[in-house]
């Protein structure tokens, strides 16, 4: 009989979908990556379908199949909010022209800073490699989360989140990640900010958030992703 601990119980049983499942796929000890991978993708595509997505992604069936080649820019960042320690991620998906593709924001609650930036670059791989694409250049401003995850090689991390993180980009796709100056940061950066107030789990964001409108065409004027 297995028992879940007090402290998640919380988020076992009021979480929303799309974070319990990250959740459980993430933390499944016998789960292999690759497995992840098509699990995690084939109940996205369900949930995806349950809540509309299905004319959507029947209007957009013919241009995945051409995502495999294509790069794109992913930013993420994870901010730790000083009073109660709770973090939250925010990430958005561009391409080489600074259009947006899609963000993310997720509230985490506790943990640390460099546990937040690993969460945020782990749920944006889940959702693009659902969404077709398979190559990115992953740009944040941790130089130790940098450091370790661009040379794969080394042993896997005690750390869960960060142990599944590598092994992912070993199993699926292609992923160069660049360290950027943390002015150069400032879109993710607000947008996990907007996500410890939020408090909202896992959120995709097909258009940009009124809040950082200039930040993104600031980027796009100093010519950041040519």
């Amino acid at each position: 009989m297995l028992v879940l601990p007090d402290q998640l119980k919380q988020r076992f049983f009021f979480a929303s979908f799309p974070d319990w499942l990250l959740l459980n796929l993430c933390f499944h000890e016998r789960l292999q990556a690759t497995e992840m991978v098509k699990v995690s993708s084939c109940w996205a595509r369900q949930y995806d379908a349950h809540i509309g997505g299905c004319k959507r992604n029947n209007l957009n069936a013919n241009s995945v199949n051409n995502l495999d080649d294509s790069w794109v820019y992913l930013s993420t960042n994870g901010v730790v909010a000083r009073d109660l320690g709770y973090a939250s991620t925010g990430g958005v998906v561009r391409d080489h022209d600074g259009n947006w593709i899609v963000g993310f924001t997720r509230f985490l609650r506790v943990c640390s800073p460099f546990e937040a930036e690993v969460w945020s670059i782990l749920d944006r791989i889940f959702i693009l490699l659902n969404k077709g694409y398979r190559r990115a250049i992953i740009l944040t401003d941790n130089v130790e989360v940098v450091q370790i995850l661009t040379n794969l090689n080394l042993e896997d991390s005690r750390i869960t989140v960060l142990r599944r993180t590598q092994r992912i980009m070993r199993a699926e796709g292609t992923w160069k990640v660049k360290h950027i100056p943390r002015n150069r940061n400032l879109v993710v950066d607000r947008l996990a900010k907007l996500s410890l107030s939020w408090k909202s789990s896992l959120q995709v964001l097909n258009e940009a958030p009124k809040e950082i409108i200039h930040l993104l065409q600031e980027d796009k004027e100093h010519g950041c992703f040519m």
